[in-house]
């Protein structure tokens, strides 16, 4: 994995700093005030052996009442009994869409003959990440698009994007206001990347996903043909929909992990994104 341009950090330092967490690590807030866990969940800081690393959660949180787009089913909670119920052991039978909140689409979202959630390796789900901002763009339209252009002017400032590496698009999009506002008006708008960005960042450089803070990798003019979803998916590569917390995540040097159960057969899941810099 090439970790190569500004602000990188090698791929075997990150292997040092993992393996460093596993064995032990202080939690701190942002504000460098030790905690006995973060101030705010979503970042922090973990300090061991003279080393430090900040992490965000990219993840919206979910609940009973977590629901992104009304046309889908809410997750259902079930309470069971297990065997050691009489000791108060808890649990529950869980229902729930797959592409609900913060989730990953796999190849086989589009086609059965594409590899599945629990086909993809692991090697592909731990991968440098980039942020692209097109905030200023989705200000003025809610139907904003990543172009071949943002890429270049990207690439500009911060070198060839990294082989084997996930493009984020910061857009500032909140998704539960903005499923309100199609939902009222009956309206798809939606920012994600357009096709002639994916084509590039799938033919021309070695990109292994793509993730939108909105709720579709297509923008809004694209859905319900989904000429991106049809296109990457179909390519092998996967995408993640309702990723969050960018602003908070430098546009390169950040390592990405996408937390994900290998389910055999399965289309998508929610996923708990964490990027690490």
């Amino acid at each position: 994995m090439s970790m190569a341009g500004p602000g990188s950090i090698a791929r075997r330092g990150f292997l040092d700093i993992l393996g460093g967490l596993a064995v032990a690590a202080q939690l701190e807030g942002v504000s460098g005030e030790a905690r006995a866990a973060p101030v705010d969940s979503t970042v922090g800081v973990a300090r061991f052996g003279g080393r430090s690393l900040q992490f965000t959660d990219l993840t919206h949180k979910l609940t009973r009442q977590f629901n992104f787009d009304p046309s889908n089913p809410r997750i259902s909670m079930e309470s069971v009994d297990g065997s050691g119920v009489a000791v108060g052991m808890k649990m529950h039978r869980l229902a729930l869409i797959e592409h609900t909140g913060t989730h990953i689409d796999a190849p086989s979202h589009f086609g059965e003959q594409f590899k599945s959630l629990g086909e993809i390796p692991l090697s592909d789900l731990v991968v440098p990440l980039v942020v692209v901002d097109i905030s200023a763009k989705a200000a003025k339209s809610r139907d904003a698009q990543v172009e071949p252009a943002d890429v270049l002017a990207w690439e500009r400032r911060h070198g060839r994007l990294p082989d084997g590496c996930c493009v984020a698009v910061h857009s500032g999009w909140d998704p539960f206001a903005e499923m309100a506002r199609n939902q009222a008006a009956h309206s798809h708008n939606s920012t994600g990347f357009g096709i002639e960005a994916a084509r590039m960042l799938a033919e021309k450089r070695r990109v292994k996903g793509i993730a939108v803070d909105a709720m579709t990798i297509d923008s809004g003019p694209n859905v319900p043909s989904y000429p991106v979803h049809q296109f990457w998916l179909r390519s092998g590569r996967w995408g993640i929909e309702g990723i969050t917390n960018l602003r908070s995540v430098p546009p390169v040097g950040a390592l990405l992990v996408v937390g994900a159960a290998p389910i055999a057969e399965a289309t998508g899941l929610p996923v708990r994104a964490i990027a690490l810099f």
